[in-house]
Order: C-alpha cells, then structure tokens, then sequence
C-alpha cells in the first residue's frame, strides 16, 4: 500500500498542466485496428501517449512517457508492473520514422505508420484523459509490480516439474518453495521457479535415461528449494534440501554430479 501511495504522489506531481505540449500530435495505426496517439511536449523530452484496439489493461489508458534510448534508437518509455518499459520505439530513418508498439507480455512489437494528417483538438483531449485517470490512481495501479501474477508464473514451473518427476519416475517427489520468503525485486528480475525446478527437471530427465535411477531417488518425498547467495544440495531425511543462486554457474551439472552420487 505504501508503495502504490508513492507511486501515486509521483504520478500526481507530473501534472499535464505544469507541462508544454506541441499543437499537432503524432497519430498512428497499425492497419488493423491497433491505433496510436502520442503528445509530445515541446521540448519533446516527454509525451502522453495512448494505445486503442488491443485486448490489455494498459487499452485507453494514457500515460505520460519520457522520449529515452531505446538501443540505438529511442522509445516512449513508462512504468508498468514495477519496471519501465518501452511503449513506443521511434526509429528515425531517410524520411523521419518509423514505430512500434511493445505491448506488455507479449515478445514481438507492432509496426505503426504514421497519418499524414493529425487533429490538433485531440491533444487537449489526451490532457484532459489523463488527468481524470492520474486522479482515479489509474496509472499508479497499473506501475505498482504485480506479485500475485508473476507468483502464478513462476507456481506453473514448479507444478510442471512436478508433473514430469511423476511421468518419467514414476514417484511423488514434489518441490516446495517458501514463496513468502521471495522479495519483489528477486521474483521481478529473476525466474525463481526456473531455478527451483532444476532439480526435479534433473531427476526426471535422469529417469528418462535410464528407468533404475529411480531406486537411487525413491527415498525422498520432497524437494525444499531456498532462493540464496549460494549453491548447496543435500539430504535431510526423506528431502532434499536445495540452495540455489542466481549467479551460480554449472547448475545442472553440479545437480547431475550430487544425484549420481547418492
């Protein structure tokens, strides 16, 4: 809650009033029904931009962007579930530019071309949107990171493992995850569930191999996985305890090397 309250102190402190927009805006479309209108202040540092026909939460809403690089070129950048991201890229060519629209959770952008002609009444009307929406918390509800979705995520990769222990030994040998224990700023930059999968994907890609390897495991029943600095694997009673780090190296053949020599 503290959070979504400073994010939405800060939203509130960029005003579109305390700023300078140019008369005409740049208007944009997919050709299928994905259309794009972005405001750029006079300074062209910033701009409010609005994205129409496409089935995402950020649809109709208006943010206000900082014009930033965007690898050799710039984009439209904004905050969205806890990371800045870019909306718009702007690839300045022979005849001005070119555009694509990066929709968040999916991998590729959507070409836009540019209409020759814009309506300079739809700025005030992006003006006006936006601070409707900046009043309601719209923006800062959409900035604030989204741990119960990426939870969902990172639970399906453990669930996965699970299921392939099953299918290929043959054996109810389950990972557990102190989910609690996972800050935010780990389980947004890093998949935990990936990690914490490694060694019951290792297990069932070993039984895969070879079916006896799976008396050598059948004296667990569970996987208990600690997201840490360090990487450690070892047996305590019926379950493995397994440290994983972000950064270790060899993963997958530290894990091979432990389970061959149970």
């Amino acid at each position: 809650m503290k959070k979504l309250f400073f994010i939405a102190c800060i939203l509130l402190s960029q005003k579109s009033f305390a700023l300078e927009f140019a008369k005409y805006p740049i208007e944009l479309s997919s050709g299928e029904g994905v259309n794009v209108v972005i405001a750029p202040t006079t300074d062209k540092k910033q701009a409010l931009v609005k994205v129409t026909g496409i089935n995402h939460d950020i649809d109709g809403i208006v943010f206000l962007t900082d014009l930033k690089p965007h690898g050799s070129n710039k984009a439209y950048k904004y905050t969205y579930d806890g990371t800045q991201r870019s909306l718009v890229s702007v690839e300045e060519g022979y005849r001005c530019c070119s555009y694509n629209l990066y929709i968040p959770d999916t991998r590729d952008g959507i070409y836009l071309s540019k209409k020759e002609e814009s309506n300079p009444a739809i700025v005030e009307d992006l003006k006006a949107q936006y601070d409707q929406q900046l009043n309601k918390g719209t923006q800062a509800k959409l900035a604030k990171f989204n741990r119960e979705k990426h939870l969902g995520y990172q639970q399906k990769n453990i669930a996965a493992a699970n299921s392939e222990i099953d299918k290929q030994c043959g054996l109810k040998i389950n990972t557990h995850v102190d989910w609690e224990s996972i800050d935010d700023e780990n389980l947004k930059e890093y998949p935990v569930g990936s990690f914490c999968a490694q060694v019951a994907n290792e297990m069932a890609s070993m039984c895969e191999k070879d079916q006896s390897f799976k008396n050598d495991i059948a004296q667990f029943n569970a996987i208990e996985c600690k997201f840490t600095n360090e990487l450690k694997l070892r047996k305590n009673g019926n379950t493995l305890i397994f440290k994983t780090a972000p950064k270790a190296a060899n993963q997958r053949r530290f894990i091979e090397a432990y389970l061959l020599n149970l």
